[in-house]
């Protein structure tokens, strides 16, 4: 499948003449200029921008200086902005300056040819050679890639940050980007029929998501894909895989690099000018709040993760507008129409998003505000969410998304009201109690969800979001189980509800992160005796990486089977700020942390 790449006649479009002395802005406008001396800006733009801004006050008023002020003195001090002011104040060009749309930007006709002067390089031969021999080149037949991407659009495209009609367009003519194409099949792996993986050259799930991972991963490290867009969704698709083995390209990484990418793409800017004439402001408005979702979820994965967009304003919240309208006369073959509650489930994931990462931000700042007043809106949300999404039978054997929401939602709460227990634990007991039956609830309600899953036989459909949640409900319940505070009863009850989510991870044992997870949760359960099943019935669904991982574990524990537990204080070396779906833990896990205690 060929990808375009930039010719060398539009590399050579990048080369540019010697700087002058002059400063751009007064080169355009023909003044004096003393940037040579004082730097920039110079004493003609510093003056001109004073004045300016004096216009401005006399038009609009104070409020509208501080705003101008505020948005224009620290970046005008970029060459870039420079150019701007040059193409917007230069009398040479008043046409120019006219035909600007409410809404759009003078820079905005500039920033495409900058970005098509600095393409990236060609790939040489001996870059292309490489990545033949590693079969990047060597795609799949294609009645197999039809299956994995409809598997993807019909079941792993929970995030909609990709224009479908446009995308299966460039599919089916052969153009599509292969970066991003390689994402979508890496996560299409852990949903797709059997047929497809085998008839795509694979042994097993495993090998199939990780071989497409590793060929995305190449294409990313030898820039092949020189358009920013394509890098960004690919990115983000990249950023729910889950591997059965560490690796520094994790779904961190991955989130990371999109939030570069975003800022490059000026993905929130663009969308906060909400020009209506701008053909991708819905794509764009949606990957920014799926953007925004995902960076308060890696915070509640590991509270010591940075909020990335913490202090960036929010845009206008996402409604059922923000999705094209399908094209029903399109050969959609591949793709199903957009449903009324897959619209309404990110919508909802964006409101979650808010209510916790405002709850987050109190608690880790230690603000004096009642955490137990912010989480009212939550209860508030749960109260509305069957209506919002048009449910009338929440449980129906065919519905995923609102269980699923509902699910996410119990998860953080369980986080955090974990995290509220033990920071309260000394200084406000009434405000720990609450907690601690709050946690109890959210694992209770979990407990619930997970069962009407369990009768439906629909995990397998569900996104992953839920089936790294199970993994979180059983380290809770251990937890629950081995804390010497609490009651017989209740540590009784978590022996039960262990068995019941064992039986709902081995519904979904062939998924990588599941597999990645079980040797230590199988370590853990055997030594402190949790589990009534042997632990071999798993064994036959390991992974090769994740057999060696246990052969090595299961020779720790014998070597340390006479440990007394008693020397294991509960909860005093492990962190208390995280969430099992990150794996960190797996990188640095030893044997005498086999509480599990802080960590789900």
């Amino acid at each position: 499948m060929d990808c375009e790449t930039p010719s060398p006649q539009q590399n050579a479009a990048g080369k540019r003449g010697k700087p002058s002395k002059a400063c751009v802005p007064c080169r355009a406008r023909k003044v004096k200029c003393d940037a040579a001396v004082t730097g920039l800006p110079c004493s003609s733009c510093v003056s001109r921008l004073t004045i300016r801004v004096a216009a401005v006050e006399k038009v609009s008023g104070v409020s509208r200086l501080d705003e101008h002020v505020h948005g224009q003195s620290r970046p005008d001090l970029h060459y870039f902005n420079i150019l701007h002011d040059a193409i917007n104040d230069s009398p040479s060009s008043p046409q120019q300056a006219n035909s600007n749309t409410p809404g759009s930007r003078p820079e905005d006709d500039l920033i495409p040819r900058i970005r098509f002067w600095n393409k990236p390089p060609e790939l040489d031969e001996v870059d292309n050679e490489f990545l033949t021999k590693k079969g990047v080149f060597d795609l799949p037949a294609r009645c197999y890639m039809d299956m994995l991407v409809k598997t993807y659009f019909d079941q792993a495209y929970c995030s909609p940050i990709i224009e479908r009609a446009e995308f299966l367009k460039s599919y089916k003519s052969g153009n599509c980007s292969l970066f991003l194409l390689y994402a979508i099949f890496a996560t299409s792996a852990q949903f797709a029929p059997e047929e497809a993986i085998s008839g795509c050259g694979f042994a097993n799930r495993w090998a199939a998501q990780e071989g497409f991972f590793l060929k995305a991963n190449l294409l990313h490290d030898f820039h092949y894909e020189s358009d920013t867009l394509r890098m960004l969704q690919g990115s983000m698709t990249l950023g729910v895989i889950i591997l059965d083995h560490p690796t520094d390209r994790d779904f961190q990484y991955w989130f990371h690099n999109s939030i570069r990418l975003a800022v490059k793409h000026d993905v929130h800017n663009t969308c906060a000018r909400e020009d209506k004439s701008f053909k991708q402001l819905k794509l764009y408005r949606r990957i920014w709040w799926v953007l925004y979702c995902c960076d308060v979820f890696h915070s509640f994965v590991n509270t010591q993760n940075l909020q990335l967009l913490e202090n960036v304003p929010l845009l206008r919240p996402l409604n059922e507008d923000d999705w094209e309208i399908d094209d029903v006369s399109e050969d959609n073959d591949l793709w199903s129409p957009v449903s009324y509650q897959q619209k309404t489930s990110l919508i909802a994931h964006c409101e979650l998003a808010q209510i916790f990462g405002k709850c987050l931000s109190t608690v880790k700042n230690d603000c004096k505000q009642d955490v137990r007043q912010l989480m009212r809106p939550l209860d508030t949300w749960r109260t509305s969410l069957a209506e919002k999404m048009g449910i009338t039978d929440p449980f129906h054997d065919g519905e995923i998304y609102y269980p699923e929401t509902l699910a996410v939602s119990y998860r953080f709460e369980a986080i955090m009201c974990r995290l509220l227990r033990r920071c309260w634990r000394s200084r406000n007991v009434s405000g720990s109690e609450w907690a601690k039956q709050r946690l109890r609830s959210a694992i209770f309600e979990l407990d619930t969800i997970a069962k009407r899953v369990l009768a439906n036989g629909t995990i397998r459909k569900f996104p992953i979001t839920f089936v790294t949640t199970m993994p979180a409900l059983l380290a809770l319940h251990i937890e629950t189980a081995l804390d010497p505070s609490e009651t017989d009863l209740v540590r009784s009850m978590a022996k039960l509800s262990i068995n019941q989510t064992m039986l709902v991870i081995d519904q979904v044992k062939d998924v990588p992160a599941i597999s990645r997870a079980l040797p230590a949760f199988e370590m853990v359960l055997s030594k402190k005796n949790l589990y009534s099943t042997p632990t071999s019935h798993f064994g036959s669904v390991r992974s090769p990486s994740n057999q060696g991982q246990q052969s090595e574990s299961s020779a720790l524990l014998h070597a340390h089977n006479d440990i007394d537990s008693s020397h294991i204080e509960l909860g005093e070396h492990l962190s208390p700020h995280g969430d099992f779906l990150g794996f960190d833990f797996l990188d640095r896990w030893e044997i005498d942390q086999l509480d599990f205690t802080g960590i789900y």
